[in-house]
């Protein structure tokens, strides 16, 4: 998985529909080279199916999931939190949606990047990527509580239900 900003100010408006636009009349491309954008309000569009080959890091288009927010934050700070770089919703929709992915495909937690991070030279998506792998590996183990203690609850039912009826 590759995250990706896109550069541009969200302002509450930006859409998928402009990166296509962007992508298809200005660099030529066949389409939306991201297969998910987040938006500033936290909304997750499916741009293209996670096995189709699209136009977002150079060298690795054919093996990876692009994955980008919406927004400018190159800031140059390293101090500056996540959150602050982006909207909290925007963030939040980010973890969870990489950690559903990391799930869905058995991604290893090193395998979520950001474009900074492959072969080209760009400093997108501009968040601490350690930071971002951290609070998927959080999230990840909140559901995993929550599944435990749902079978758990479940067998306490099962035992007492059973124990009521052998009494």
């Amino acid at each position: 998985i590759i995250v990706h900003q896109t550069d541009a100010p969200d302002n509450d408006a930006f859409t998928p529909y402009e990166i296509a636009q962007y992508h298809v009349n200005d660099n030529d491309w066949a389409g939306i080279g991201y297969h998910y954008v987040i938006v500033d309000s936290g909304q997750i569009y499916l741009t293209q199916k996670a096995n189709k080959i699209s136009y977002h890091a150079s060298g690795s288009n054919t093996n990876s999931i692009g994955v980008a927010i919406t927004g400018d934050h190159r800031l140059n700070n390293p101090s500056i939190e996540n959150e602050d770089l982006i909207s909290k919703k925007e963030y939040k929709s980010l973890i969870y949606l990489l950690a559903k992915l990391k799930e869905k495909y058995n991604i290893p937690y090193e395998n979520i990047i950001g474009h900074n991070e492959t072969t080209t030279l760009k400093s997108c998506p501009n968040l601490n990527m350690d930071v971002v792998r951290k609070d998927v590996k959080k999230k990840i183990l909140v559901w995993n509580i929550i599944r435990v203690s749902g079978v758990l609850l479940g067998i306490t039912f099962v035992i007492y239900g059973t124990r009521k009826y052998l009494n």
